[in-house]
């Protein structure tokens, strides 16, 4: 059994043992509003946004033409297509300086979203050239050839998957062409529904002189379709070429040119969003430097923007640029976030570096961003801002310096940025990647705050809303800038939402900390789903929000001032069990050896082939019957395939050969070592042995530790490790160090906080269990207590439900009055909710705590 379907099948098994009893008794839960907790930060709840899935073309961006500029079949600088596969030059990935040489997703040779109708096929035909391009920024044009017909010639754009129409509204078609001389036809376009009815049409004027024109009409549809397309006709012999072709509602956001999608910026509006994080995400870096994105290129008109071919499978138009997403900020009343490149392409892709020398290059472009945005006129780029129609500075307050970058190179370049951004803005705050797969503790001098991803299953969330209660704190505040529960849930259901709520409440808790945080991915257009779990699902036609975005909603809509204490005990029901998963060696930091393997299950040896791994990371080589890694980096791994158990005994020898800290022994890992747990002997700079669990690759919680006087260099130890479905035990050469007992899943949470403004307690619950959750609340160094309050709860009948495209609304909150709030009251929660009390409540004089 896969590890996914054991995190999902074990926690609801655990949801079922908790609820086996239905006379669930009444907790008691004390919420002292004499003590006052931690402030929230005003700009807790923000959006991070990366054109992955169609979010932007195809989704957030209102173009409604696909291809528009006919430049989605340009292969990035330096690659080459090899069937449907792209292929980069090898480059040498910098942290180890191995070559890699990998493919990556084409969509093959065809024009992309464009087709040719005739009534006789051989009478016409179209193809892409860049003969006499409008602009050398988008060369390509598409030719099309007429050679003779009974019936006109449609040159057809499908749009994304179909385009959305609205009967009445109107829609600007802007198209940029030219006829060869000689051509005595007309151009017509026309709006054609799934079924080919015209829906819409207008003759485009362009004399036939073999210069290029740039036409502008209005088309009005006369019905609503979700399928339909755009046609250019032709009726006569003789060549056109098409250099553009766009389709805009007028009914943007906020009537923007060139601007969003109305009902998908309301969602985003819905939000409260209090930053926006752009443009990405994996596509800042790109799959090597060449195709990384480039903030310049987004500016001035959408015709002559190249775009760039997106790590995640197609062409990113940049139409949704930087001015458009400043703009976005301004209108919704959002802090904006750039995120920069350092000079690092994506670590998990081809990880190429720039050479030194061009290291002043992306410090100087992320300079010129900043100025973009806040520069006065008189400076270049604040010029540019004012030419492109916006002379007052946007809301910029935010760098993010790097996205997913870790290692030394990255550290070194960091100070670079920090020291030089910080310089010339002062007023920024800057923003450090707190990477996982990070080469060792940070090597800066400085950030103000740090960016942890944690892309989980359920249990992770449950388990970890204390997640940062013993982070240190004083050097740094914390931006939690992309998570979601995305594992064991498919496209999502309730209860990753509910344990994405529970987390919620743990960074509210940590306030003082965690000043910032944002879901990702955002969007998704529903025929492109290139990762598992978005927050808002659309297509050409409706928008939809997870139960997740709903939690988001209610959470920025019920943010308390600040945080007030209680005593809410987690515990979990019933038992819990490690996963059946594989075992694997590591170490961090060190060089290492393990010799002399065993492993035995159901009291027989399993044979093992230490050759055959699911997952290697790090310098590792088998040898002499030795398995060895020879890199300093941090959190190697090597995963066995053929193991699949939760009861065994591993034994092996193991010595360190260099470095600072020790072996790390894996079990209840998944294939691809991104989830399991991990016995760290000599970590901490080899002062620990430690327990910990491991979620997205991302070390969790300690689940539990020692000192340890440290190893030798050099010297040979025995490990022996033994795994049952509850008990995990770990010997060094034959004394036990540490034991655990895996502990079952907490899945009912309390958070508390005032809402200083409206002087208002808020409390916010969740009951992930199948049964009612009744608790009295006693609240202590309370003065007057009005007994009307609101409650809003988010519910659903099971913990695998979630909206949908035919159900959209089938998970939502719904907001009640409630007469019986007291100084002690009780209130029963529903099953599968998470739920707000608003309480209008006087308080005591509040200390400090």
């Amino acid at each position: 059994m896969r590890v996914r379907q054991w995190l999902c099948g074990a926690l609801m098994s655990v949801v079922a043992a908790g609820c086996q009893d239905t006379s669930v008794a009444t907790e008691e839960v004390v919420v002292d509003l004499s003590r006052r907790g931690v402030e929230i930060s005003p700009a807790m709840y923000g959006l991070f946004f990366e054109e992955i899935n169609h979010a932007g073309d195809g989704g957030l961006y209102a173009e409604l033409v696909q291809n528009r500029s006919f430049e989605e079949d340009v292969i990035p600088k330096g690659y080459r297509v090899d069937g449907l596969k792209l292929r980069p030059v090898a480059r040498k990935y910098h942290l180890t300086g191995e070559v890699r040489d990998r493919s990556f997703e084409w969509h093959g040779g065809k024009v992309r979203a464009w087709s040719l109708k005739a009534g006789d096929p051989s009478a016409a035909s179209m193809r892409l050239t860049q003969d006499r391009p409008k602009f050398a920024t988008a060369p390509n044009n598409l030719e099309v050839t007429v050679r003779g017909s009974q019936s006109p010639v449609q040159v057809i754009n499908e749009g994304y998957w179909g385009m959305g129409l609205k009967k009445g509204e109107r829609y600007h078609l802007r198209t940029i062409l030219r006829l060869a001389p000689g051509y005595r036809g007309t151009v017509v376009a026309k709006m054609l529904s799934a079924s080919g009815d015209v829906l819409a049409l207008a003759p485009v004027a362009c004399p036939a002189d073999g210069e290029w024109h740039d036409v502008k009409l209005v088309l009005t549809p006369s019905a609503t379709d979700g399928k339909a397309s755009l046609a250019l006709e032709f009726n006569a012999p003789g060549k056109a070429w098409l250099d553009y072709v766009s389709l805009f509602p007028e009914q943007t956001f906020k009537q923007r040119p060139n601007g969003l999608r109305k009902d998908v910026a309301e969602m985003l509006a819905g939000l409260r969003p209090a930053f926006f994080r752009w443009p990405g995400g994996c596509v800042v870096e790109g799959i090597t430097l060449d195709n990384r994105f480039e903030w310049k290129k987004t500016l001035g008109d959408p015709a002559a923007r190249p775009g760039e071919y997106s790590t995640w499978g197609y062409r990113c138009s940049y139409g949704f640029g930087y001015y458009e997403m400043l703009q976005f900020c301004e209108d919704v009343g959002a802090k904006a976030m750039f995120v920069c490149n350092v000079g690092l392409g994506c670590q998990f892709r081809m990880g190429d570096a720039s050479s030194e020398g061009d290291i002043p290059y992306y410090i100087q472009d992320c300079l010129d961003a900043i100025e973009y945005a806040l520069g006065d006129t008189s400076t270049q780029w604040g010029a540019r801002r004012a030419a492109d129609g916006h002379p007052a500075p946007f809301p910029l307050q935010y760098v993010e310096i790097g996205n997913e970058n870790w290692g030394p190179e990255y550290d070194r370049r960091f100070d670079l940025f920090y020291q030089a951004v910080k310089k010339k803005y002062p007023q920024l705050t800057l923003i450090y990647n707190e990477m996982p797969e990070r080469n060792g503790p940070m090597q800066i001098t400085k950030t103000d705050m740090v960016d942890p991803h944690y892309y989980v299953a359920p249990e992770f969330f449950f388990r970890n809303t204390d997640l940062f209660d013993d982070y240190e704190r004083g050097k740094h505040t914390v931006y939690v800038g992309e998570y979601a529960c995305n594992r064991g849930v498919g496209g999502g259901n309730m209860l990753a939402a509910l344990s994405e709520a529970a987390f919620i409440g743990g960074m509210e808790k940590n306030g003082d900390l965690v000043r910032m945080a944002s879901y990702a991915p955002l969007l998704e257009n529903r025929n492109n789903r290139k990762w598992p779990t978005n927050l808002i699902w659309f297509d050409s036609e409706q928008v939809v929000g997870r139960a997740s975005y709903y939690v988001q909603q209610m959470a920025a809509e019920n943010k308390p001032t600040y945080t007030v204490p209680n005593d809410k005990v987690l515990k979990g029901a019933g038992t819990a069990a490690y996963p059946s998963g594989h075992v694997g060696f590591g170490s961090w930091m060190t060089q290492v050896e393990f010799k002399d393997i065993k492993l035995i299950s159901g009291g027989k040896p399993v044979p093992l082939s230490l050759e055959d791994f699911s997952r290697r990371n790090g310098a590792w080589k088998y040898e002499g019957k030795v398995l060895s890694q020879v890199s300093n980096e941090a959190g190697t791994q090597y995963i066995l395939n053929g193991v699949d158990s939760q009861d065994f005994v591993l034994e092996c020898k193991a010595r360190k050969m260099g470095g600072s800290e020790g072996f790390l022994l894996y079990f209840g890992m998944t294939g691809n070592g991104q989830d399991g747990y991990m016995y760290n002997i000599g970590g901490w700079g080899n002062s620990k042995v430690m327990l910990q669990q491991i979620a997205n690759s991302n070390r969790g919680k300690v689940l539990a530790e020692r000192p340890y006087e440290g190893l030798e260099t050099g010297l040979w130890y025995d490990l022996k490790l033994i795994v049952s479905p509850h008990k995990s035990e770990l010997y060094v050469n034959g004394v036990r160090m540490l034991s655990h007992e895996p502990a079952p899943v907490p899945l009912q949470f309390v958070a508390s906080g005032y809402d200083e403004p409206r002087g208002e307690l808020v409390l916010k619950v969740v009951n992930a269990t199948e049964t009612p959750y009744p608790v009295t609340f006693r609240l202590k160094g309370a003065g007057d207590v009005v007994p009307d309050g609101q409650v809003i709860t988010l519910a659903a009948d099971s913990a695998l439900a979630e909206n949908s495209f035919e159900g959209p609304r089938k998970i939502t909150p719904v907001v009640s009055a409630y007469g019986d709030f007291g100084r002690k009251f009780t209130y029963e929660f529903r099953p599968f909710s998470y739920t707000i009390l608003r309480i209008k409540a006087e308080k005591e004089t509040l200390p400090e705590t």
